[in-house]
């Protein structure tokens, strides 16, 4: 989580091609299960990725900039302005992905200051589990 205790990730600190993650996380069933009860609570449906494995949307949460900084507070006040996001394979319970977080693009549009993030998760063998990048035009 951007942590408030951090100094503020600010636009002019930031470098195309800075990685602003390096992380591991563990998919848990007790996590899969968690993500279900809060994407669908009630509905006892099944989402088609099958049982024991993570829904194929529970892997973008961690390549949200907000929830994966924990060196750097990210300033309140930024847009989302757009995100597109890639499943490879099925994640199945008790699996540990790699996570890496860099800045793609940087650039003025509008007079206001933009940022692209790619985010790229893969298994401890090397597999690309998924990928994304997320757009923010970042607080003034």
């Amino acid at each position: 989580m951007s942590n408030p205790e951090a100094p503020d990730l600010t636009y002019d600190g930031m470098t195309v091609g800075d990685v602003l993650v390096e992380s591991t996380v563990t998919v848990t069933a007790e996590s899969i299960a968690e993500f279900r009860r809060a994407t669908s609570p009630g509905s006892g449906s099944d989402d088609g990725s099958g049982e024991g494995y993570a829904p194929p949307t529970m892997a973008a949460m961690w390549t949200v900039p907000r929830v994966m900084f924990g060196e750097w507070n990210v300033p309140v006040g930024g847009i989302h302005a757009g995100q597109r996001w890639r499943c490879a394979r099925r994640i199945p319970a008790g699996s540990t992905l790699r996570v890496r977080i860099r800045l793609k693009e940087k650039y003025i549009r509008r007079d206001r200051p933009w940022v692209v993030f790619e985010s790229k998760l893969w298994d401890l063998e090397g597999g690309e589990v998924a990928s994304g990048e997320m757009t923010i035009v970042w607080p003034a």
